[in-house]
């Protein structure tokens, strides 16, 4: 670890920017040799990939800081807001794009879907991970107890925007010309009252103890 890396390690915001996430490494194909990762962050995921595979990584990140840590790692990459970014000097037919926890902070997240997916090659492979609103611990706390309370994470996390369910994503996913392949969940678990209370629930709404999706989709 680098002194840079050391120093940004301390702040907690930056350590949101250097989250391992396993969970989305393990649903990109081998196969897959050019990858672009929408919101790399620090680059943790990419180096992920590159330590596996066989594989080149680009990336757009909006915080200014990842580009020291990008640098070293990434073939090429943009910093600038997703939504407004151009991508001059891009692959036009990656393999394999990535957004993780990406598209529920976004404005306008479909119309980002639509236009990344038009540098995407037809055959090749989007990956997700979204918050699932329907979940039981969010419902609780609005209908039982009416509150709505933003937090720095979690399913309100101040970020987000846009709020989605196992079927909206799916029409998302369509609209952009993609076939969700495999689905994947990451659950609450549950312990004392809470798990008295949501197991009843589960036997009616299956994903509603599912906080996360994570998706693997392929362009038709």
């Amino acid at each position: 670890m680098t002194a840079n890396s050391k120093s940004a390690a301390s702040n907690p915001d930056d350590q949101y920017f250097q989250l391992d996430r396993g969970d989305v490494a393990a649903l990109v194909p081998r196969e897959c040799q050019t990858i672009l990762e929408i919101g790399s962050g620090f680059g943790s995921l990419g180096r992920a990939l590159m330590a596996r595979q066989s594989c080149t990584v680009d990336g757009v990140e909006i915080n200014p800081a990842a580009a020291v840590h990008l640098g070293g790692a990434y073939r090429r990459f943009w910093i600038g807001n997703v939504e407004q970014v151009e991508l001059d000097g891009a692959v036009q037919d990656y393999d394999c794009l990535l957004f993780p926890d990406v598209l529920e902070h976004l404005v306008d997240p479909w119309a980002v879907l639509d236009r990344f997916c038009r540098v995407l090659r037809p055959g090749g492979i989007v990956v997700a991970s979204i918050p699932n609103v329907r979940n039981f611990a969010l419902l609780y706390r609005l209908i039982v107890l009416g509150t709505w309370a933003y937090e720095a994470s979690g399913l309100l996390d101040r970020g987000h925007l846009r709020f989605f369910t196992r079927q909206s994503i799916a029409e998302m996913f369509a609209r952009s010309g993609l076939e969700i392949e495999l689905w994947h969940c990451n659950r609450d678990r549950y312990a004392g009252i809470r798990r008295v209370v949501a197991w009843p629930a589960t036997l009616l709404v299956p994903d509603i103890d599912v906080c996360q999706y994570l998706v693997r989709a392929r362009k038709l």
